[in-house]
């Protein structure tokens, strides 16, 4: 026993036992808030640094806002077309104070709910900014504060992307953080990038009056996504007078006190846009600048942290997740690798699954998929392709919302649904039931024999399966 007695030794076996894994998560958006959470409720001492605002990104700048902002303008296309439901009103008009205040509301009202959680978990807040020491140590540089812990989560976020012509550092041209700090409305908007960001901000800037331009530089908007999709959608958009160049590339930014002029090309050939305002909507990168100094030897590669398919980085003890890990920089992309993390941390060994990771665009009509799109489905074999419009669907006319489809692609040979894309009403909450036969491997045939309550978009769902297994009721 070298000097100690039985008593003191089992003493110190307690101690050991029952000391809490201390955990610091770097980060308080949505990959690294849940993180804390979730290893709070597994039993770990966690510590929780934010240099902004809990919540990050898509709580107060992003996801969040942008859908208040687009659920007003929904409610006014709803009022303006009350006639088509038997409903007389005067002619509407959005009061755009009020729209931007609820918005605020909106915001202020789930980060005091999060505070509120990290609160109840009894989880340490730091506000300030943190700099690894090492794999155990990290250091708030506005106060000289260390905390030492076990592991360390890296949640640090993106942030927006920026592009080398001349004229984009103008006094008229935002980001989309600046964009819903707006105090008055434009009469005039030119958008730079049609990705998700870009066509939900030009939407809501057309329901408000705005006279709206989104120039994309691909040959489609939403990159990536399923082509046949997002040309629908981008129909949509124009008919409802939003001018959609793509093939785009802009060249310069002119600014005069009359307004600015945005210079572009298309197949070589310049063309102009004038607008009072312009929204640069090109994407958002890795927020690295933790790293910045190279000192710990976290590898790193084209803008984003490396980690394995446990989240861990190439420094034991130190993991990452959501927009720094690069990828598709999703909101719940980020939760699930946050949540992930923590727990390979205090013991368990789970994989990252990026199977079925569902995506969403808050337009109107929705758009939402999960699995491959029509196009990365056919190159890994042959493949079936099932597809029901809206129209054909009763709920969807008893919304007055047609335009749209349900695709379904499925495996040749047995059937298993590789992917889903919908363009309608509440698409995005009739992606889950996709995502959930993704990721339990249903087959098309599963899908078609389900039960779908009647009437609902659902059915749409099932129908569009059920052109793959025999063939839907409610078309030729």
């Amino acid at each position: 026993m070298h000097g100690r007695s039985r008593h003191e030794d089992k003493k110190s076996v307690e101690t050991m036992i029952t000391q809490k894994t201390r955990i610091t998560v770097i980060g308080g958006g949505v990959g690294g808030y849940p993180a804390a959470i979730r290893a709070a409720r597994m039993g770990a001492e966690v510590v929780l640094i934010e240099k902004e605002a809990i919540g990050g990104t898509c709580l107060n700048w992003g996801c969040i806002p942008t859908k208040a902002l687009l659920q007003s303008a929904g409610i006014l296309r709803m009022v303006r077309q009350s006639g088509v439901f038997g409903i007389k009103c005067r002619e509407a008009e959005a009061d755009f104070d009020a729209v931007m205040g609820r918005k605020n509301a909106v915001v202020a009202q789930l980060t005091k709910g999060v505070q509120s959680l990290l609160s109840a978990k009894k989880i340490e807040v730091i506000r300030g900014t943190a700099t690894l020491l090492d794999s155990k140590t990290v250091i708030i540089e506005e106060t000289g504060k260390r905390i030492s812990s076990d592991y360390i989560l890296i949640a640090a976020g993106s942030k927006s992307m920026g592009i080398p012509i001349a004229g984009i550092d103008g006094a008229d041209v935002m980001n989309s953080t600046q964009f819903l700090d707006m105090k008055s409305l434009p009469k005039s908007v030119a958008v730079i990038g049609g990705g998700v960001i870009g066509v939900e901000f030009g939407q809501f800037l057309n329901a408000m009056g705005t006279k709206v331009t989104i120039m994309e530089l691909t040959p489609n908007i939403i990159p990536g996504s399923d082509r046949q999709i997002a040309s629908l959608l981008e129909k949509v958009l124009a008919s409802s007078g939003i001018e959609v160049v793509t093939d785009a590339r802009v060249k310069r930014i002119d600014h005069k006190e009359t307004g600015n002029t945005v210079v572009y090309s298309v197949n070589d050939e310049e063309k102009t846009v004038f607008a009072e305002k312009i929204l640069l909507t090109v994407g958002r990168k890795p927020d690295l600048s933790l790293l910045s100094d190279g000192r710990l030897g976290v590898k790193c590669e084209k803008g984003r942290i490396l980690v394995d398919e446990y989240m861990q980085t190439s420094l034991p003890g130190i993991y990452a997740a959501g927009d720094v890990t690069g990828g598709s920089m999703l909101a719940h992309v980020a939760t699930a690798e946050g949540e992930c993390a923590v727990k390979n941390m205090l013991g368990e060994r789970i994989r990252m699954d990026y199977r079925a990771v569902p995506a969403c665009i808050y337009t109107s009509p929705e758009v939402a998929s999960v699995g491959l799109t029509e196009e990365k489905a056919r190159e890994s074999g042959e493949i079936r392709i099932g597809t029901f419009p809206l129209r054909a669907n009763g709920k969807a006319l008893i919304l007055n919302e047609t335009d749209g489809m349900v695709k379904i692609i499925s495996d040749q040979k047995y059937g298993e649904i590789l992917g889903v894309h919908i363009i309608g009403p509440h698409a995005t909450d009739m992606i889950a039931e996709a995502v959930l036969g993704i990721h339990l491997e249903a087959t098309v045939k599963e899908l078609a024999d389900a039960i779908h309550p009647h009437p609902t978009l659902s059915e749409a769902m099932m129908e569009a399966a059920q052109t793959l297994t025999g063939g839907p009721i409610h078309m030729p």
